[in-house]
């Protein structure tokens, strides 16, 4: 049954690898950012998966999102994800919601462990981190733009994104584009926290927003809070 994820556990332990098969998470966004991580989460061994996207699959997404191709273009992203996903790894369980986020029924946070921002509006962003402190649910957060990316774990409470879009209403991404490379590279990083998160790493950038610049390969923390002893001890079921 772990033969697939053999090679994962140079770094994951048995111990951990159960967490990573027990825990549900909601990805919000399929694009750049949101395509990649459902395919490390697969790869990783996650079985529970919830996905949603409203778009479907245009001309101008073929340069960097994953499961973006002529074949798929007008196709709603989440059938085609979850398709992708279910060849990967047949055994997983993937729950699918073709409309905005707005639109999901309450009840839906309340049976995931973990969310992903993988969108790029910032009034969405903002919704996600609202919902999440509601629901008491970590946020895995990421945004790209041209050679930029940032990334974080936003906990209950903490409501790091609105500070960090204080004032805000329009990402860089519209002036300085999403290349091929950008979203591949932050998603991995974001996959990366998530693996820290799960195994209760020190390192992982709980409460902390870390700004990635390629070009110049620079990695700084832009925003830290010190989460409450009870955002620590938050509850986990996996």
């Amino acid at each position: 049954m772990n033969k697939p994820f053999e090679k994962n556990f140079g770094i994951i332990t048995q111990h951990d690898f159960l967490k990573l098969r027990n825990i549900r998470v909601l990805i919000v966004g399929l694009g750049g950012l949101g395509g990649h991580i459902a395919n490390n989460l697969v790869r990783l061994g996650v079985m529970s998966i919830d996905m949603c996207d409203h778009d479907a699959f245009e001309i101008t997404n073929l340069n960097r999102q994953l499961f973006s191709s002529h074949a798929t273009i007008g196709q709603y992203k989440v059938d085609v994800v979850k398709a992708s996903l279910l060849a990967i790894n047949p055994d997983i369980n993937v729950n699918i919601d073709a409309v905005r986020v707005q639109e999901l029924d309450d009840h839906v946070f309340d049976n995931i462990d973990l969310m992903i921002d993988a969108v790029d509006d910032i009034a969405t962003k903002l919704y996600l981190e609202h919902v999440a402190c509601k629901h008491g649910k970590p946020l895995l957060h990421g945004a790209v733009a041209g050679w930029y990316g940032q990334i974080g774990l936003v906990m209950p409470e903490s409501y790091l994104l609105q500070e960090l879009y204080q004032g805000k209403h329009q990402g860089l991404e519209r002036i300085l584009g999403s290349p091929t490379f950008t979203p591949a590279v932050v998603a991995s990083m974001m996959t990366c926290e998530f693996v820290k998160y799960i195994m209760g790493h020190e390192q992982a950038l709980i409460n902390k927003i870390m700004m990635i610049d390629l070009l110049n390969h620079d990695y700084r923390v832009l925003l830290e809070h010190q989460p409450e002893k009870s955002v620590r001890k938050e509850k986990r079921s996996w």
